[in-house]
């Protein structure tokens, strides 16, 4: 562990202190150091409070402190620091665009996350999940005549049997889950790693009551609840978190009821489940909140107030794909009780069902790459806070003197 006496050799990464400005990080050289963002800032409490020590470190454009940082993660972006700057230096912004940095760190394989990202390159990405699913369609019938399928049920399994979609779905997801294993055990190593150079956090909670704590943390949107800048962002972010989750659970539901249900319990299928069907409003209720909250988070960037955060690609990407998926949900729905397949319009109706499969893929496929992996990296930083119990004050040693390189 280094001390005040002892060199400190430096290797800033210019091209990353260029990129996290290019992201939305404002100008750096405007940051002087006086730690007014860490005092306004009422989620910063523990031992080093954040976002004074991540901004001296951008400037300096040590990379390699910031992508194992977890304290980026514990911020919300509310903006409260970004208002109260004397400066107009934006730590909030930069915080985010390290997020950001962090994410495209991890990734596996990490040239994903340029392409889900970028607006140039976003068309060949879309491309993708419309290539893969006409290639399914197109082997749908060969594996009919050379699998046992049973007869499927519903509008779109016509177009779309469920055995197809299951599978091609879960093969993808299930890749995407690896990668996202993969990304976050390196984070979690990174961590460790930089505060054992440092000597500093030991383990203080077990692994299952840090989750348990975070879980708590995460439902209740608490922490994003003390922002003030920015408090009626916590709205959009509360109906978009629990609408996807009520679709989440639905689709759960859905499978289970189809291949689980009849061969496990021996109980019949009810899906397609009928409006009235609790899953069913269970699902309408959830795609509400999620457009409603995807609405609200569009005007909320677009508000002209102190503390409003910069938005980039990766914000708006991610944000118009969820709103997205959730409109072409209810299109497909609609069409679905409304079009008759006998009246010519059941070509209509599948397009605008294929239009969802395509934004869906994009939505859960390329989670460990866009913005939706904060989700993933947030719950784990908060976790290894709680495990290392680094939001904790600690009282300092009277003999344990200042040291600079601790900052």
């Amino acid at each position: 562990m280094a001390t005040a006496l002892e060199p400190l050799l430096v290797t800033p990464d210019r091209r990353f202190v260029e990129t996290i400005v290019a992201r939305g990080g404002g100008d750096l050289k405007r940051c002087f150091q006086c730690a007014t963002c860490s005092v306004v800032c009422d989620l910063a409490e523990g031992r080093r409070p954040f976002p004074r020590k991540e901004m001296h470190w951008a400037q300096w454009g040590l990379k390699h402190r910031l992508v194992a940082d977890p304290d980026v993660w514990l911020c919300h972006q509310c903006g409260d620091c970004s208002a109260r700057c004397p400066r107009g230096a934006r730590p909030g912004d930069v915080l985010a665009a390290v997020r950001e940095q962090a994410i495209r760190h991890y990734a596996v394989p990490r040239f994903l996350t340029a392409w889900a990202n970028g607006a140039a390159t976003l068309p060949i990405v879309l491309l993708l999940p419309v290539v893969l699913l006409a290639a399914a369609l197109l082997a749908r019938r060969p594996l009919e005549a050379a699998l046992p399928f049973g007869e499927e049920r519903g509008f779109y399994a016509a177009f779309f049997p469920h055995w197809l979609l299951i599978g091609f779905y879960g093969l993808f997801t299930g890749l995407a889950c690896l990668a996202a294993v993969v990304g976050m055990v390196r984070f979690w190593k990174a961590m460790r790693a930089a505060d054992a150079a440092d000597g500093t956090f030991p383990p203080a909670l077990g692994i299952l009551p840090s989750l348990g704590r975070t879980v708590r943390a995460i439902v209740t949107h608490e922490r994003f609840a003390r922002c003030t800048a920015q408090k009626p962002r916590r709205v959009a972010h509360l109906a978009a978190f629990y609408g996807f989750l009520a679709l989440y659970v639905v689709t759960l539901w859905a499978v289970l009821d189809l291949y689980v249900n009849p061969y496990v319990f021996g109980l019949a299928s009810q899906y397609p489940f009928g409006l009235l069907h609790p899953m069913k409003v269970l699902a309408n209720v959830g795609g509400v909140l999620l457009v409603v909250g995807c609405v609200k988070a569009i005007v909320d960037r677009r508000r002209d107030a102190p503390g409003t955060p910069a938005s980039t690609a990766f914000d708006w990407i991610f944000v118009w794909l969820l709103l997205a998926v959730g409109v072409t949900g209810f299109a497909t729905e609609v069409l679905r009780f409304t079009v008759d397949p006998d009246a010519g319009l059941a070509a209509m109706a599948y397009g605008v069902y294929f239009a969802h499969l395509v934004v869906v893929f994009q939505l859960l496929v390329y989670v460990p790459y866009s913005k939706f992996a904060h989700v993933l990296y947030r719950t784990v930083a908060m976790v290894y806070a709680e495990h290392t119990a680094r939001r904790r004050p600690v009282p300092v040693h009277p003999d344990r003197s200042f040291d600079p390189h601790r900052v």
